[in-house]
């Protein structure tokens, strides 16, 4: 666990200095407070985050980390939580032009056997510029198994799922293509194929998807930090991201204490 909370901090702190272009620990753990409040309503602190960076990665030293602030990390850096982070082994190569491939393997939990890994593997690959799959295996003497399954398969761009239909043929697999499409369910953004015939299908962006939704109880709104609102024909509607009020295309404005007073009583 404390390999996985170091690794976590470093990419955490990695994103914040893309993010903020400066150097020092402090600024980034200043400017990671301030997107947490903005983005999850609430965070620990700077001189806290400072504190998991300084003794994880520099001291060599294990951290407690509650489970909250956990999950804000990972999805901070593109993880639905912590736990899903933990199941994600990322494989990098770095290209001669200094851009990069990241490869991310992900394994269902309770899956006993390597047989039933090795059906179930999911194979997530960005790459910048297109490089050869297997020069990249042979390179990673560190992949084993996992990387002669996947060189073989050679998958790219796609998931590869174990065939659920034909039963015949065990280990037998198919591709399906990537979600790159969405569409509103009236609560939240739900991925969804392109070329399906849903209405409303509308291009894909991962932060609505993981961050933007209808607060459907606004009785259980106890701050105004990372809420938002519209009006719209004297209706009121809250959510927990900025944007538009996807059912009706109206600007959100933040909470105020009087508008949480007035429309949540």
């Amino acid at each position: 666990m404390y390999e996985k909370k170091k690794i976590l901090i470093e990419k955490v702190f990695d994103q914040a200095k893309k993010e903020l272009s400066k150097n020092g620990k402090s600024p980034r753990a200043a400017y990671i407070n301030s997107l947490f409040e903005e983005r999850f309503g609430f965070a620990k602190n700077e001189r806290t985050f400072v504190r998991y960076y300084s003794n994880l990665v520099e001291k060599g030293m294990d951290q407690e980390i509650d489970a909250i602030t956990l999950d804000q990390f990972s999805n901070y850096i593109g993880y639905k939580d912590f736990e899903t982070f933990c199941n994600t082994n990322e494989f990098i190569k770095m290209n001669e032009d200094s851009s990069f491939t990241n490869v991310n393997v992900t394994f269902d939990n309770e899956i006993k056997s390597l047989t039933e890994k090795l059906s179930q593997i999911v194979v997530n690959i960005s790459t910048a510029p297109v490089f050869k799959l297997p020069e990249f295996f042979s390179k990673q003497s560190n992949l084993g198994i996992i990387g002669v399954v996947l060189c073989g398969s050679l998958i790219v761009g796609t998931r590869f799922i174990k065939s659920k239909e034909d039963t015949s043929q065990k280990g037998l697999g198919i591709f399906e293509s990537p979600k790159q499409c969405m569409y509103w369910n009236g609560k939240e953004y739900i991925p969804e194929h392109c070329n399906n015939t849903k209405a409303g299908l509308i291009a894909i962006d991962t932060r609505l998807v993981a961050n933007f939704k209808k607060i459907t109880r606004p009785d259980t709104i106890r701050s105004v930090k990372g809420v938002w609102y519209s009006k719209y024909q004297n209706r009121v509607e809250f959510f927990t991201a900025d944007g538009k009020n996807p059912d009706n295309q109206k600007e959100l404005h933040p909470v105020t204490e009087r508008i949480l007073e007035k429309y949540t009583q």
